[in-house]
């Protein structure tokens, strides 16, 4: 669904304005749009979650605010509207183009975990799928994702002849038609949507695993947001209330999805920034720093 010509041409007029990132009596609570991971706007959404604890610690030296759900749109447009200021906040895996478009706050909103992909395949099929044991076997498999995500590039980076969808809920149709094997999702996402598919299952025995970060990014016209952000993210994981946020949203997913146990086919991610930061230990899951930040 997209929004009026009207409507975008009043979120264009707003990010025209500064927005010094901080409340005043005169101004109001400042106001921050954002388009975070596409659900409905009054669904459960653990990445607002986030945001919202980084706001609220930092109302005391930044004031108060107001945060306003963008219209759905693809993540490519989201940084367009980014860059143009129409928009302040959105999220994504990082990639070298993306941090030249927006600010990015480098710290992994998944703590590495967006980039642990599990497999989904048709129930019926479900055998036959889980026997895959190498990653030259898993690449024969015709494997889609969507064409705005990152991981796409990824995949076909480490030959994987990917198809690249439009859009997130098409895949249960293609693996119903059998138009593909494959679709994969991160194991902290997977098993809500996938349980909400009949005939779809989360293969068990093997994933896919490649080193990526997935960040909350300002737009550049509102570099004070973005210090303010930055400061509510060293609050946060000094007080460890960021990885207890975590742990309250996903832990049960990741105990559910079993990583330990599974066979990792692992990626590289040639697009992945050299200013991550990989060896900061605090900022990845224990398995991910284990077995991908090298």
């Amino acid at each position: 669904m997209s929004a009026s010509l009207d409507r975008r041409q009043c979120i264009c007029a707003l990010g025209a304005l500064p927005n010094l990132g901080a409340a005043s009596p005169e101004t109001g609570p400042s106001l921050i749009r954002h388009s975070l991971v596409q659900l409905p706007e009054n669904a459960p959404n653990y990445e607002l979650a986030v945001l919202r604890l980084l706001l609220d610690k930092t109302v005391a030296s930044h004031g108060a605010y107001r945060l306003v759900h963008a219209p759905p749109m693809t993540q490519s447009r989201a940084f367009l509207e980014l860059s143009s200021g129409a928009l302040e906040v959105a999220s994504s895996i990082t990639t070298t183009e993306r941090e030249s478009q927006a600010l990015a706050l480098r710290i992994c909103l998944y703590r590495g975990l967006l980039g642990i992909r599990l497999p989904i395949g048709l129930t019926r099929r479900r055998t036959e799928l889980q026997a895959v044991t190498t990653l030259e076997q898993a690449r024969r498999l015709r494997l889609a994702q969507v064409e705005s995500w990152p991981d796409l590039q990824i995949l076909r980076a480490n030959g994987w002849n990917a198809q690249g969808i439009a859009r997130r809920d098409s895949f249960p149709l293609l693996l119903e038609r059998e138009r593909i094997d494959l679709f994969a999702l991160a194991a902290v996402e997977v098993y809500p949507i996938v349980d909400a598919q009949p005939g779809l299952s989360v293969l068990d025995g093997w994933l896919i695993a490649y080193p990526a970060a997935s960040y909350f990014f300002v737009s550049p016209r509102h570099p004070v947001l973005a210090e303010r952000l930055r400061q509510g993210w060293e609050l946060a994981l000094t007080d460890g209330s960021f990885v207890a946020l975590f742990e309250q949203w996903l832990g049960r997913h990741l105990q559910r999805a079993g990583l330990e146990a599974r066979r990792w086919l692992k990626l590289n991610n040639p697009d992945l920034p050299a200013d991550t930061p990989l060896r900061d230990a605090r900022l990845w899951h224990p398995l991910v720093g284990a077995r991908l930040r090298g």
